[in-house]
């Protein structure tokens, strides 16, 4: 699977009218499912109440509720033109983790929580949703240990390296980077490869996210979701694969013939 630099899709605030219905302020932006179900206000088949009325209803201050929906809607946007490869190996790094990876953490039990939701209430009629949840389940299972593993081993080491190169007068720099030396290429491939075949099994199964014509708000939500995290995978691995890994194994040749 190619990987590229993905350009957020969200970039507008919305603006929420207390006469829309919940169930319409979703189909708007699929985000705003996670925060209408915080509150307890169901958004999906049958609800036909503007949003003014069931705050009041169940005692939910609009203007909380509103500043939630719209915070929920909001993505910072990458420039298409932002040159990642100038970027430092730590601030790489600090960005992975923080916008990447914090991101699966949150998005992951959201997820599932909600394939769960819906299974449970349009599986008979959407059966090819439960190969979808247990495909999602594999992913997480194969994906969580990969962060930790990143996060507690390969960018440490990543680290070290990218100092130990930019330090061009100390010695002993060169000889860590040959002591601790990980195989950072077979890193690359192998997990990320297997996780990019994920990625095109839920295309598959989902005919690219595209929701059939009569879907509900709660199908729709789930494809976004899914396509959120297509997304956020492609840029997440575009990142380690294409900049940070290639930039590192160069550091890392170039210390290592310092040495011999």
């Amino acid at each position: 699977m190619k990987y590229a630099a993905g350009i957020s899709m969200f970039l507008n605030r919305i603006e929420i009218d207390p006469a829309a219905k919940a169930r319409e302020i979703v189909e708007m932006d699929y985000r705003t499912a996670e925060v209408f179900r915080r509150y307890g206000i169901n958004y999906c088949c049958g609800v036909q109440w503007p949003l003014q009325q069931v705050c009041e209803i169940q005692e939910i201050k609009m203007k909380d509720l509103v500043t939630d929906l719209q915070t929920a809607c909001h993505t910072v946007n990458i420039p298409s033109g932002t040159q990642f490869e100038k970027w430092s190996v730590d601030f790489l790094i600090d960005y992975i983790i923080n916008i990447h990876h914090r991101y699966l953490e949150r998005s992951f039990p959201e997820l599932e929580g909600g394939l769960v939701h819906f299974l449970e209430e349009h599986g008979k009629r959407f059966p090819h949703f439960t190969v979808i949840y247990e495909e999602f389940r594999n992913l997480v299972a194969m994906f969580m240990p990969h962060l930790k593993q990143e996060e507690e081993s390969i960018f440490p080491y990543l680290r070290q390296v990218a100092h130990a190169y930019d330090d061009k007068i100390d010695p002993f720099a060169t000889l860590l980077v040959k002591t601790l030396r990980k195989p950072l290429n077979s890193f690359a491939d192998q997990e990320h490869t297997m996780i990019g075949e994920k990625i095109r099994r839920f295309r598959e199964l989902t005919n690219d996210y595209i929701a059939p014509s009569k879907a509900c708000s709660s199908h729709r939500v789930i494809l976004g979701k899914l396509k959120e995290l297509d997304q956020d995978l492609l840029q997440h691995l575009y990142l380690e694969n294409d900049i940070l890994i290639p930039k590192v194994i160069r550091m890392e040749q170039e210390l290592l013939q310092r040495i011999y």
